[in-house]
């Protein structure tokens, strides 16, 4: 990883704050009869010098709101507000123009089943873990149909014994979202798609398998309906978002990124603009349209001096955000059980639309059938040689081992459709062989992925970039076929 990116899960923002104003007290009550300076009252008509007194007060009084109202006026707003206010056209613009997709990495070296380097100040987060927090918002109040909520961590007890507890090293204040239910195929196919994506080197959130424990948690936390208690929910995931700030346009707090701004924006190669295209269409990742994709800002300038204000990054990132929707069948409809985590069903749709050989290299199409919610969202993609020779490239890197891991980490062979109703495995079915169908099916898609051939839309006289972007002594390749 660069030194001048770091990964997701170790960049670190300040949260917004509310801007405090000045508050501007006038006086009032100017019929009231004065007092002396015992407290007693004083009769109007016995002093004239107490209401040429009062009034100087209350001229006074006026002038020094009327002073500090000027300077609530005149006084720089407070950045954390801008920051989530003021984005013009012309800003958003130019931040995906400069905007980052991927980070170069060894690919075989990641761990998948540990997944992205965490933030060393929050709660660490691993596989099967018990987090222990208390219910803060029903999942109804979040947006989106799947089984949700958001809890405070207030501790984690992982399987390995070790156990982490509040301390003033841990700034983990926020509530962490939380999917929930062995029923939401979700849960399995956003942890499959995110470590793919962290593996190969693509921004994304971090979701992390775990089982939680809720405090103060009500009968139906979806609703936040119920008498409360304490609640667990295992499977579970839980997201680590991308620290960056998310930026948008003024009243336009649910705008993404289209994937038609991807090509007309963004200044990236065209190798890791189709790359991620590609790698859309490998993981069948239908729900597409712009809320599902995030522009992301590192560090906001912003000049308060213009109308519009200015606001500027000094690095920015496009990533995709909701991957729940993978490794199923695509298509119109995302239905729960045919769109996530389908193996028949993913297993069955091709890679490519089009595609040529080594010998008859043609013009590409990636089979990718966008779903009918998903406006100005990815259809059916064309593809370059670039685009494809750079996936291939990273996918052949993936060795066996964390091929499996990727699937085990998600909890694949939970799913309910493996188990009879007391929970044990159907006859002839167990965890290894359901992870050995995923494998297979996995690397199948691969070698589609190695061995096709594309048209070259912008062939670089140097190809490093492309096949060695780690500048690796050797580029490994646990493809059967060639990936270049």
């Amino acid at each position: 990883m660069s030194p001048s990116f770091a990964s997701a899960s170790t960049l670190t923002t300040p949260e917004s704050t509310e801007h405090k104003r000045l508050s501007c007290r006038r006086a009032s009550g100017h019929n009231a009869r004065p007092r002396s300076s015992r407290g007693r009252l004083v009769p109007l008509s016995d002093n004239a010098t107490v209401w040429r007194i009062s009034l100087l007060v209350l001229l006074l009084v006026g002038a020094l709101g009327r002073n500090v109202y000027a300077q609530d006026a005149e006084s720089k707003p407070d950045d954390d507000k801008v920051k989530k206010e003021f984005y013009s056209a012309k800003d958003r613009l130019q931040a995906m123009h400069d905007a980052r997709l991927l980070v170069p990495k060894a690919v075989a070296e990641a761990d998948i089943m540990e997944g992205p380097t965490q933030n060393k100040k929050q709660f660490q987060l691993h596989f099967n873990d018990k987090v222990i927090c208390d219910f803060a918002t029903p999942g109804a109040k979040m947006g989106g149909k799947t089984p949700k909520f958001a809890c405070k961590i207030t501790g984690v007890e992982s399987v390995n014994g070790q156990i982490q507890t509040l301390t003033p090293e841990i700034d983990d204040g926020d509530p962490v979202k939380v999917k929930f239910g062995a029923d939401d195929n979700e849960v399995y196919a956003e942890v499959v798609a995110t470590r793919l994506m962290w593996a190969l080197g693509y921004y994304a959130d971090a979701w992390f398998p775990v089982r939680v424990e809720c405090h103060n948690c009500p009968e139906n936390p979806i609703s936040g309906k119920g008498p409360t208690g304490t609640h667990t929910f295992d499977p579970a995931t839980i997201v680590r978002k991308f620290s960056w700030r998310k930026m948008t346009e003024i009243n336009k707090p649910e705008e993404g990124w289209s994937w038609k701004e991807l090509d007309t924006a963004n200044a990236r190669p065209t190798y890791e603009r189709d790359g991620l295209k590609l790698l859309a269409a490998f993981m069948k990742h239908s729900d597409n349209k712009p809320p599902q994709q995030r522009l992301t800002c590192h560090k906001v300038d912003v000049d308060t001096k213009t109308q519009p204000f200015t606001t500027t990054c000094d690095k920015s990132v496009m990533l995709v955000q909701d991957v729940g929707a993978t490794f199923g069948t695509g298509g119109w409809f995302t239905s729960n059980t045919r769109a996530k985590m389908n193996l028949k069903g993913w297993s069955s749709k091709k890679l490519w639309n089009k595609v040529g050989t080594d010998g008859a290299p043609k013009q590409c199409q990636a089979a990718l059938r966008k779903s009918l919610a998903a406006h100005d969202g990815l259809d059916n993609p064309m593809i370059s040689e670039e685009g494809r020779r750079f996936d291939a490239g990273l996918m052949c890197q993936l060795t066996d081992g964390q091929i499996e891991a990727l699937f085990k980490a998600s909890r694949a062979a939970e799913m309910p459709e493996y188990h009879n109703s007391d929970g044990s495995f159907k006859t002839g079915v167990d965890e290894a062989s359901v992870l050995r169908e995923w494998v297979q099916a996995f690397k199948q898609k691969r070698e589609d992925l190695a061995k096709g051939r594309c048209e070259w839309k912008e062939k670089p006289a140097d190809l490093t970039a492309i096949d060695n972007p780690m500048g690796l002594a050797t580029v490994p390749n646990y493809c059967s076929a060639k990936p270049f």
